[in-house]
């Protein structure tokens, strides 16, 4: 049903590839027009964008490339995915952007929770630009189901013939929800970055049991716990925003 990868022959890029670069494009534009209500121009999200994507497109590809390391008889090396124009993985760009973002954000001076307070939606929305990049390559399905919304990528890797759960379509409607709910929040979150890991998290975490990732611990694949760190990140995170306000109204 999903079309072949490459866009045109003569276009060196994937439908995969084209969705991650207009969901940062969006996403960086959306956390621009957030930044003044924090005393920030509009314009720094700019000075952070190259930063943001170029760590963020490295953590992705090395997170993939490390996963390799962790499967025995896997169809692909460590420098077979690094030099591959395939492959890549959420969490580690998630990890490297933030870590790039943040060091950027405090060698400028500039508020960290303002920063990322403007961004928390655009993640969501960039993320769910990116999962109908997966839905238009075929990667990422479910399992398969007798819905009558099933779909069939025989060109993904390996194909699916019969009817699958379309798990990015699944996930980009729900972040795409997410990114509403926390783009209202931006005035009333003691702590957003942290909402949207909880958000985030939860919906992966659902979503992957109707997903063909491997089992690695018990019964949960190794995104179940990523997500389930995440959304204890934020869980935590919001407590101590939390104390940390209650403690100040009570030092008044």
């Amino acid at each position: 049903m999903i079309g072949p990868a490459e866009i045109a022959p003569w276009l060196p890029l994937s439908w995969l590839g084209l969705a991650i670069l207009v969901g940062s494009l969006a996403g960086a534009w959306w956390a621009g027009r957030a930044l003044p209500r924090f005393g920030i121009p509009e314009s720094y999200i700019w000075t952070l964008y190259p930063f943001a994507i170029l760590a963020g497109g490295a953590g992705a590809k090395l997170w993939a490339a490390t996963e390799t390391l962790f499967v025995p008889g896997g169809s692909r090396s460590f420098l077979q995915v690094i030099e591959s124009r395939s492959g890549a993985t959420f969490y580690g760009g998630l990890a490297l952007g933030a870590l790039a973002v943040t060091l950027k954000t405090v060698l400028d001076g500039k508020s960290l929770f303002a920063t990322t307070t403007a961004i928390a939606p655009t993640l969501a929305l960039s993320q769910a630009i990116g999962r109908i990049g997966c839905l238009l390559v075929g990667c990422d399905y479910g399992v398969p189901t007798s819905l009558p919304w099933g779909m069939r990528f025989p060109n993904a890797v390996p194909p699916a013939l019969a009817a699958v759960h379309p798990t990015q379509l699944y996930e980009s409607l729900w972040l795409f929800a997410c990114a509403l709910l926390l783009r209202r929040r931006l005035a009333a979150s003691r702590l957003l970055i942290a909402e949207y890991l909880v958000l985030q998290g939860a919906g992966r975490f659902a979503i992957e049991f109707i997903r063909t990732n491997p089992k690695t611990l018990g019964f949960l694949t190794t995104s179940q716990v990523i997500a389930l760190g995440c959304v204890g990140a934020g869980v935590t995170g919001l407590t101590i925003a939390r104390n940390t306000m209650r403690g100040g109204e009570d030092a008044c």
